[in-house]
């Protein structure tokens, strides 16, 4: 009986971890893991594929696909044509590092800021 509850109280410990958000950042939803002055950069793990994704916007400016100011697969500047962004110096200033950063990103699942 003791060996049941102890059993039982070790996996009820481990679903509710689990559970916890923390535990599951970055596994099928995108989680921020690094920014560049105004740029985000976010990874996921993807099951289904079984591979890293990541990705580079700039927030403030509405939905991912729809309104963000963010980099295309090939690594250049998407902005949209709602969006009116006057600072162009500002997008463009940390490219280079935002660039290097996708892809030591997509490397590996461990991102180290380097």
């Amino acid at each position: 009986m003791r060996f049941f509850l102890s059993r039982f109280a070790l996996y009820a410990s481990l679903l509710q971890a689990f559970q916890n958000p923390m535990i599951q950042a970055g596994l099928n939803q995108f989680t921020e893991i690094d920014s560049f002055g105004k740029w985000t950069i976010e990874q996921k793990f993807n099951y289904e594929k079984n591979k890293v994704e990541c990705r580079a916007s700039i927030k403030g400016y509405g939905t991912w696909f729809g309104e963000r100011i963010r980099l295309d697969g090939n690594g250049q500047v998407l902005i949209p044509e709602d969006v009116s962004y006057k600072n162009k110096v500002e997008i463009f200033d940390q490219l280079i590092e935002v660039r290097k950063a996708l892809s030591h990103c997509r490397s590996s699942l461990l991102y180290i800021r380097k």
